[in-house]
């Protein structure tokens, strides 16, 4: 492929528009963007007039939500174009039109991650509009069916640390590429490296009492930019080796220095940090990731198998590489110091202490950079029972039985009960923690009255999923509240943690300090 050098700071692409830029230039091309637009803030460090270098681009805002998981930031329109809009009133998406040199922003996603990280997108986008607008100019004239299905780029948190494959040539690899140097720009255009080092160096000389957290928050606070952003920006700027003197180092640096990938949860570790960070439990639902083996898994049949008790676990493809399907929870190191919190406040967390260890359980959208969640909206209500054609033939028998007048609900579960070998009272009690004497009523078709929660802690000792659960609830005349307690918890365990068994689901419930299903009913 052909390019066409156009200077020592970067090539294009002669033929696609797209611009090369490697990272060994990324401060030089951030240079040269501030030279055309506001040349002030490489003489002189300042936080960047964002706002005023937008009006001189002559683009403009407009806030709207754009995921349900606040994932997506923001993008520009470098061309007329539809843009899916999400609307929290009715959970779904909508298709609305904005002019090219619009760029959007997402008021949610702003409000979570601070100040900083809205600067951070605005400028993002900006840099979208000067160096890729003619390359999906000259990509609609070419090939209009490839640039409807790549474009508008849309700056998610998940891809901030995203690299693309070196020497793939296909059209979306090259959009990736486009991206990773949007992501890589932004916090040096924010953030000069001169000047942003000779801010560094003069905090450093200034105050005698500095500490690695102090430093960075200062930095953070004179470049509105975010913490992280900061952290990674001393590095880039040849300074670690002077701020890792600092005696806190190690506490400030904890989330970048070695962190250990896809930490597996227990069933009550994995239910907590969904319950205490709203923005994780909405990458779960939004995803429609289920549980299995300590892993929140996208719930596709090649992910997951089934084995002879009914349980869940991963299939050895996904082993092999958990980065593709699994939602990736890092296990990070910590002492105690007095901007913890505040260093973590965008994180979904779980503190574990045990005796003098440490440590934090954490979920964040950018540690999720390989992650495969596709971008059409996607069904999974088959998923599990397309993992095995047992299950699947298994669930449209007992449906068949179910749907059927003139089967008793204790026919039914007779038919579950045979399936699962749970021939005699001493399985079932052992299985579901039910009086044994159940056993025998059920067998001779003699309770068809059972209560709602005997009813359903035998379809949760059974593994069935919660579609099938609201069928044979709907058969007893009962069924679940999406909107009381301690159905609404039932429910989003269910979803969840599909297949879950009873000792789990009820340790879940004693956590959320709710009653234990089948224990105290006698």
């Amino acid at each position: 492929m052909k390019r066409k050098a156009t200077s020592d700071i970067f090539d294009i692409n002669k033929n696609t528009g797209a611009l090369i830029l490697g990272s060994n230039r990324l401060d030089d091309y951030a240079s040269k963007f501030l030279t055309k637009y506001y040349r002030k803030a490489l003489l002189e460090p300042m936080p960047l007039p964002v706002d005023e270098i937008i009006q001189k681009m002559n683009l403009s805002v407009h806030e709207v939500d754009l995921s349900e998981n606040l994932d997506i930031f923001g993008c520009c329109l470098l061309l007329d174009s539809d843009v899916k809009i999400y609307d929290r009133a009715v959970d779904e998406y909508k298709g609305v039109f904005f002019k090219a040199g619009t760029i959007l922003i997402d008021p949610h996603s702003a409000a979570f991650y601070g100040e900083g990280a809205r600067r951070n997108t605005l400028v993002h986008e900006m840099l979208h509009w000067e160096k890729d607008k003619r390359y999906f100019e000259i990509l609609k004239i070419k090939n209009k069916r490839a640039a409807e299905k790549l474009y508008p780029i849309m700056c998610r948190q998940s891809k901030t640390f995203f690299r693309p494959a070196e020497g793939k040539k296909t059209k979306e690899n090259e959009v990736f590429w486009l991206e990773w140097q949007a992501h890589r720009l932004a916090p040096r255009v924010l953030m000069p490296r001169n000047s942003f080092k000779k801010k560094a160096l003069s905090l450093i000389e200034e105050n005698t009492d500095l500490s690695c957290a102090k430093l960075v928050e200062a930095l953070s606070d004179f470049f509105i930019v975010s913490k992280s952003s900061v952290k990674y920006r001393l590095l880039e700027v040849n300074l670690g080796e002077t701020v890792k003197q600092f005696e806190d180092y190690q506490d400030v640096y904890y989330d970048i220095e070695a962190p250990k990938d896809f930490i597996p949860l227990t069933p009550i570790d994995a239910f907590q940090m969904m319950q205490n960070s709203p923005v994780f439990a909405s990458w779960v639902k939004a995803g429609k990731f289920i549980y299995a083996d300590g892993y929140f898994v996208l719930p596709e049949s090649k992910n997951i198998s089934v084995d002879a008790e009914g349980n869940l676990h991963l299939s050895e493809s996904v082993r092999k590489n958990l980065s593709r399907s699994v939602i990736n929870i890092r296990e990070l190191h910590f002492t105690d110091y007095a901007y913890d919190d505040v260093g973590i406040s965008p994180f979904a967390f779980l503190k574990k202490v045990i005796e003098t260890d440490k440590r934090l359980y954490a979920f964040h959208p950018n540690f999720q950079a390989n992650l495969k969640v596709s971008e059409e909206e996607q069904v999974y209500s088959y998923a599990l029972a397309e993992i095995s054609s047992n299950d699947y033939e298994e669930e449209k028998e007992l449906i068949r039985r179910i749907s059927d007048p003139d089967t008793s609900l204790c026919q039914c579960l007779w038919f579950m009960f045979e399936k699962r070998k749970w021939l005699y009272p001493e399985k079932f009690n052992e299985e579901t923690d039910l009086h044994k004497n159940y056993h025998n009523k059920i067998k001779n078709d003699n309770y068809n009255n059972m209560g709602k929660n005997v009813l359903l802690t035998i379809a949760i000792a059974l593994k069935l999923r919660l579609r099938m659960i609201d069928k044979l609830l709907a058969k007893a005349d009962f069924k679940l509240s999406d909107f009381k307690e301690p159905d609404k918890t039932y429910i989003q365990i269910l979803e969840n943690f599909p297949k879950i068994s009873l000792g789990d689901f009820n340790m879940i419930l004693e956590e959320a300090h709710l009653e234990p299903l089948g224990t105290n009913i006698r």
